[in-house]
């Protein structure tokens, strides 16, 4: 049996250089070659560990996706209004793009949807549960009477996920001159606005103030 790279030091570095890449030479960068030479290690050395470039990527975005649901289990074991929860998981999202940079380019790749749809099916795992527990934190909310009830949970978990999303990829791509320092507190704004707004058939949707409801 092949000795295994399984500290969490060495795939978090692994992960790291893979990302750096690319940032720094597109996606064609992610080379068992190149990441061998970032790491420290020759080929045939990372060869002992991980059979290819296929083997070595999954193991990248299973160490990202634990990160990710990590930081989204620690929101979630949290008491808080649903609204506050919401606010809480899309800022846990903005901080890890701003560790990771290169994260939402590498996830919306080809090179994960088409290239290697192993990997697609790897994400899209991770990408489902996380759709369920946010739709569920949703509709407490629609149940409390502090989110709109006239868009399913699922419609408005597509609207959180897009908050954050385009603004990473924007921002890994550096287009548009994205500021990650401003850029999250407007698009949650936006987002929050949206979402505690009256809806047409109650007329009543509950505004989360700190710990007050406020219900207009």
């Amino acid at each position: 049996m092949r000795e295994r790279l399984d500290s969490d030091v060495r795939k978090g570095q692994i992960a790291d250089v893979a990302l750096e890449l690319v940032v720094s030479e597109g996606i064609s960068g992610l080379t068992v070659k190149n990441i061998a030479r970032q790491v420290g290690v020759t080929p045939p050395a990372l060869y002992r560990h991980y059979a290819g470039k296929t083997e070595i990527l999954a193991a990248v975005v299973d160490y990202i996706t634990g990160v990710y649901t990590e930081s989204r289990k620690r929101v979630l074991r949290k008491t808080a209004g649903p609204v506050t929860l919401l606010r809480e998981l899309f800022f846990s999202q903005v901080r890890l793009f701003e560790r990771y940079p290169a994260v939402p380019v590498f996830f919306y790749s080809d090179l994960l949807w088409r290239e290697e749809p192993s990997l697609g099916a790897l994400l899209n795992r991770h990408l489902e549960e996380f759709a369920a527990e946010v739709a569920e934190v949703i509709r407490q909310g629609q149940g409390l009477g502090r989110i709109r009830t006239d868009e399913t949970p699922e419609r408005l978990f597509i609207a959180f996920l897009g908050l954050f999303s385009s603004m990473g990829i924007l921002a890994g791509r550096g287009l548009c001159r994205v500021d990650m320092a401003v850029q999250p507190e407007i698009n949650w704004k936006i987002f929050e606005n949206y979402i505690t707004t009256a809806d047409a058939s109650s007329g009543r949707a509950g505004m989360e103030r700190g710990d007050c409801e406020v219900v207009p």
